[in-house]
């Protein structure tokens, strides 16, 4: 049984065709309306606040349990 399929060369063009197609689709797609509504949904949502404390205190408690598992070892 035989069957004719296309080059390898054709095949790497049609490929490289279809990725340049995705890309620029995307990039129009995400690049208009779209982007702006997106954006604008996520000024809505509230962003998530740390107290200055708290940032603080992270390196210390993180240096203080290396500190305990370095003496554990």
């Amino acid at each position: 049984m035989h069957v004719a399929t296309m080059s390898g060369t054709k095949a790497w063009t049609l490929f490289a065709l279809v990725v340049i197609f995705l890309y620029f689709k995307n990039w129009t797609q995400y690049g208009g309306k779209k982007l702006k509504v997106r954006n604008a949904k996520r000024l809505h949502k509230k962003k998530l606040t740390y107290p200055i404390g708290l940032l603080w205190l992270v390196p210390f408690v993180v240096l203080g349990l290396a500190f305990v598992l370095m003496q554990a070892t």
